[in-house]
């Protein structure tokens, strides 16, 4: 259809989304923003014509990249009679700085600024002032529809936290909106009182709610018809939720709940879910619809469709049902395998035009690839023999209702690579059942923008190969891609055997070449670990596919920039194999969320191998999530870094840094980067030789010394009053030579000045020479902690020169 300009109507029509009348959601024009979409139900008892208009403004502060608009429409049976996408306004350069994968992550950044008394550095409520608004340009949408239906119309908006859409239905017509599978945004006097229909078969509720600014004024009430409190209350800390658990089956079937929200003067987030009996993955449940009053809800039934006493959501299950109940074919292979698939066509698609659950839910889990099995089994019945006409009329129609909504899931979904990556793959089979052209474009978009971090900074495939989460790396995510996309762990079939898409086949084969470097056979030396430390990646079966082999093994010198991402730097001799890195880390106050630091980089070393032999060092985490490695636990700590003490004690780990500048020029890798936390810039270089490694490191004052202190005229403390280069190695005997030269004496936890030190896992082994002699000691967790400052020191006076030299043999 083509897009209507309208004559710009009055302000008080363009705003009157902020009074009493308009919040009562009773018709007028209303706005909402989208977080990430909802749907409208709109009450059209006697079937009137009806015009539908969008002003859709963009703030365009959020979202990085283009970001359009799902924009649909149903009539009361189901049938689109508007599908389009509207699209960016173009605005799309990088705006919101801080890394967020979703509703959870934003919330804990503001949580996390103000329980650590500081401010974030913008106001969350603040783009919904309504001046504001009005400042943004608006792009209208108009839309006629020709109606002669009776029944409740379905209105579909999905975009991103950036969008705010004024809906306009002329003439008015009551109706009740639904958030989608994580939040319905409100501010001002918005659902100040809604009333929630109760579908059959619901057994409680999952609530949230959610305010992230201070001060928090609102109070959340949720109430049943017989007077029993379900949620009183308010958003403690930023957020709550709450399980309720209905005393037994149909207590509230076909009745109606109350909720209450307080005046305030900040924006909130609701998140009601009716739960269904239903052992599935990730459990069932639906959006509860919020309508301005007891007659609307009851029309709308909470978006519910009875028939037979079974609940359905969309008229399409109905007439699935239907052909069901009074068809069966004569092979019961086949016949099996349509009534399988109905049956999760019927559950898992809700009024969000999505996968419900039971509580939360992440798409790329539960409505992608292998959390949401109608995709791959859906395009197989439509390729197949014997299958009616009027069951692959329905297979598509369902598709073309998942599928739309499906290509936006770009929220929370991005948080985990693994499960983000089933997305795209779920897509390439929607739209090759459905053959539309749309969903073509959707996919298309969608697989393009994962694969290059079009859905945001760490998001999809990193410029080094592997499937991130949203934050950083992962030390396995990419495991998934491989035994998913090739058929494994949770799923027979994978997308590798349906299609000889080149695109699939390039994402798998960079995975294959960036794992046969981190891999490492006898330890789990990847410190860059954005959460989790030492689980399926161990096994080559989860990392090393295609008759790869590890770089660890012997074969030919190289010394590389793996992938060309200017993160892991990777050589190989015939004495050696080793690996660093100096990409990037998760934000800090994510850090801040969890036990302690997750993941370490800095130019770190994760891992030197003696080919043929075993590995000699290797620097690894504690635990997951952090556990383990809070910073002032650096005495225990694992990896190869300098650690210590600041001049006021505060610990110092100089891994905690990202080395933006890192470059290979020739067999040399160097980097720097700032100490995240610290007045201190760290600084290291790696010289990869035929038989040994020269290893360099400094440390010096940031280099924003100047302008922080401008303001005060106090030079930041970059002094250090201990530090040591920590290098960690695995179960070996240790032993330190004396200045002189004399061998060996055992290695202690006292300072003993030494020339050098043998690490010998008896046959080979790496000797680490100084550049001078140095007091060096044994750390408490198997490392090797080679003493640069045990008195006040300033830091641009501790540098550290010395050579790794790997031994086959005895040492000598």
């Amino acid at each position: 259809m083509k897009l209507v300009t309208l004559t710009i109507l009055a302000v008080i029509n363009s705003f009157a989304w902020h009074s009493s009348e308009a919040q009562t959601n009773a018709g007028g024009a209303k706005t909402y923003r989208l977080y990430h979409g909802i749907t409208a139900y709109i009450d059209n008892p006697q079937g009137k014509d009806f015009d539908l208009t969008l002003d859709l403004r963009d703030i365009n502060l959020v979202a990085n990249g283009p970001r359009e608009v799902l924009f649909k429409v149903y009539d009361p049976e189901g049938m689109p009679v508007v599908r389009e996408i509207i699209q960016d306004d173009g605005i799309v350069s990088r705006s919101y700085m801080p890394r967020i994968g979703g509703w959870d992550h934003e919330l804990d950044y503001y949580a996390l600024c103000y329980s650590r008394g500081t401010l974030p550095m913008l106001r969350w409520s603040a783009p919904s002032d309504p001046k504001r608004l009005a400042a943004i340009e608006r792009r209208i949408f108009k839309r006629s529809i020709k109606s002669g239906k009776k029944g409740a119309y379905r209105v579909v908006l999905v975009g991103e936290r950036d969008h705010y859409v004024t809906l306009r239905i002329e003439p008015k017509l009551n109706y009740g909106i639904c958030g989608h599978h994580t939040w319905l945004h409100g501010y001002g006097e918005m659902w100040r009182k809604s009333f929630i229909y109760v579908p059959r078969g619901t057994v409680g509720l999952h609530l949230a709610f959610a305010e992230p600014d201070v001060p928090r004024s609102r109070r959340f009430t949720l109430t049943g018809p017989d007077g029993r409190n379900f949620f009183d209350g308010a958003a403690t800390g930023s957020f709550i939720d709450s399980q309720v658990k209905f005393d037994k089956p149909g207590q509230y079937d076909d009745q109606l709940l109350t909720l209450q929200v307080s005046d305030g003067p900040g924006d909130y987030l609701l998140h009601i879910t009716l739960q269904r009996v239903d052992g599935d993955y990730v459990g069932m449940g639906t959006e509860a619809v919020l309508a301005p009053d007891e007659a609307t809800a009851r029309a709308l039934r909470g978006g519910a469709i009875y028939e037979d006493d079974k609940v359905f959501w969309h008229p399409f299950q109905v007439r699935l049902h239907r052909w069901l109940k009074i068809n069966k074919l004569g092979d019961a292979t086949l016949d099996a395998d349509i009534r399988k698939l109905a049956n999760l066509m019927i559950t898992h698609i809700g009024p969000s035009d999505g996968r419900g659950a039971k509580s939360w839910t992440n798409w790329g889990y539960a409505f992608g690839y292998y959390g949401c099995r109608i995709w791959r089994p859906g395009w197989l019945l439509m390729k197949r023999a014997g299958v009616p006409h009027e069951i692959k009329d329905l297979i598509r129609e369902c598709f073309l209702v998942g599928g739309d909504r499906l290509s936006f899931a770009i929220g929370i979904e991005r948080v985990n690579g693994n499960a983000f990556a089933q997305i795209p793959v779920a897509l390439w089979y929607c739209q090759q059942a459905t053959g539309d052209a749309l969903q073509k474009q959707r996919f298309e978009t969608f697989f393009e923008r994962w694969r290059t971090e079009g859905w945001g900074e760490g998001s999809g495939i990193s410029k080094s190969g592997d499937s991130q989460e949203h934050f950083a790396h992962d030390n396995h995510y990419g495991s998934y891609i491989l035994s998913n996309w090739l058929g494994g762990t949770w799923v027979k079939h994978g997308i590798l055997s349906d299609t000889d898409d080149p695109r699939f086949e390039t994402v798998i084969e960079r995975i294959r070449d960036l794992y046969t470097y981190l891999y490492c056979d006898q330890a789990a030396a990847n410190p860059w670990s954005s959460r989790t430390s030492n689980r399926s990646h161990q096994g080559k079966t989860n990392w090393l596919f295609g008759g790869r082999k590890w770089k660890g093994e012997p074969g030919s010198d190289f010394t590389v920039s793996v992938n060309g991402g200017d993160e892991w730097f990777a050589a190989r001799r015939k004495t050696y194999y080793v690996l660093t890195f100096h990409g990037r880390l998760p934000p800090q106050w994510l850090c801040n969320t969890f036990h302690g630091q997750i993941g370490f980089g800095g130019g770190i070393l994760c891992q030197l191998t003696v080919p043929g032999k075993g590995t000699v060092l290797a620097s690894t985490l504690n635990g997951d999530y952090g556990k383990g490695m809070h910073l002032s636990n650096w005495r225990n700590f694992r990896i190869h870094s300098i650690v210590g003490q600041m001049w006021n004690g505060e610990p110092l780990v100089t891994g905690v840094s990202e080395h933006h500048d890192a470059g290979l020029e020739g067999n040399m890798v160097s980097s720097s980067g700032e100490v995240r936390g610290r007045p201190i810039r760290s600084a290291r270089k790696y010289t990869f030789e035929d038989e040994s490694i020269v290893c360099e490191v400094k440390l010096g004052p940031t280099s924003y010394k100047k302008i922080l202190t401008m303001w005060s005229g106090v030079r930041p403390l970059s002094h250090v009053k201990e530090a040591y280069e920590m290098i960690p190695f695995l179960k070996a005997k240790v032993a330190l030579v004396s200045p002189d030269g004399i061998l060996p004496g055992d290695l202690t936890t006292t300072p003993t000045e030494g020339s050098s030190v043998i690490i010998d896992r008896g046959g080979y082994g790496i000797r680490i020479e100084f550049d001078k002699p140095r007091n060096v000691l044994r750390g408490a967790n198997n490392t090797v902690l080679i003493q640069l400052a045990d008195k006040k020191t300033p830091a641009g006076a501790i540098s550290l020169n010395y050579r790794l030299v790997p031994f086959v043999g005895k040492a000598e």
